[in-house]
């Protein structure tokens, strides 16, 4: 039987490949507990300059598998079952030193949009299609929600409320996605960025992630007081 999340080491890079082409790679429970394991040991990975994230065949990922199981019987117990399970995944996400990127070839619902917001750089395919269809299964998506920050609030309701696909050059202009390029050419844009990181000094790549996550979101002075304290500590740091 097939692997369901491949993950391979390429020196100081991580590669984790969902692995369901047929289904569109849906997110088991098994695949979840598997993906937060191996992020959870790449954020303590000193070596890692970034993590490369993708899924096999024509979809990036269609969402997480509806379970089959019956209705808990409180709000601890379904929070602990399913919510705290996946809000590991984003925090290990956020925790990861280095920059987790997101290679978006056609469709990614749900959860795997989630996975796309809280990537550090999101590259998509021109073919590629993002959605939010929890409403649809009664379940507002907080969750997804919380991964998604960084959008435009009032885009993000739209897609929450309509349901309706965007494409691409759509979640480009949200901020969902920081570059579209054609699907054949996707492998060749990460291989690119993978050389360019390789030429730079390993605790500057970590930094710019640590200040973009927590930085940027403070008041003007704090930030600007930040970004100079950072760099003086990273260029006079022992080498």
């Amino acid at each position: 039987m097939a692997q369901q999340l491949i993950y391979e080491r390429k020196g100081p890079f991580a590669h984790i490949t969902f692995n369901r082409p047929r289904l569109g790679n849906p997110i088991s429970d098994s695949m979840l507990t598997r993906l937060t394991s191996l992020m959870e040991d790449l954020g303590k990975d000193d070596e890692l300059r970034a993590v490369i994230l993708r899924g096999a065949g024509a979809d990036f990922c269609t969402g997480r598998e509806r379970g089959k199981g019956g209705k808990p019987g409180s709000a601890y117990v379904l929070h602990g079952k399913v919510m705290a399970r996946i809000l590991a995944v984003y925090r290990a996400f956020r925790n990861c030193p280095a920059p987790i990127i997101s290679l978006v070839q056609g469709r990614a619902l749900g959860f795997g949009c989630a996975l796309v917001g809280g990537s550090d750089i999101a590259i998509a395919g021109e073919q590629a299609r993002f959605s939010l269809p929890e409403m649809t299964h009664g379940t507002a998506p907080t969750l997804a929600m919380s991964a998604l920050t960084k959008l435009s609030p009032k885009a993000l309701a739209d897609m929450i409320y309509s349901m309706d696909e965007i494409d691409a050059e759509t979640a480009l202009a949200i901020g969902l996605v920081g570059r579209v390029v054609s699907t054949d050419a996707l492998e060749e844009t990460v291989s690119a960025f993978e050389d360019r990181m390789m030429e730079y000094d390993l605790p500057q790549i970590h930094a710019v992630k640590c200040f973009i996550a927590r930085g940027l979101n403070l008041d003007p002075e704090t930030t600007a007081d930040l970004a100079g304290y950072t760099l003086a500590t990273l260029n006079t740091r022992p080498r």
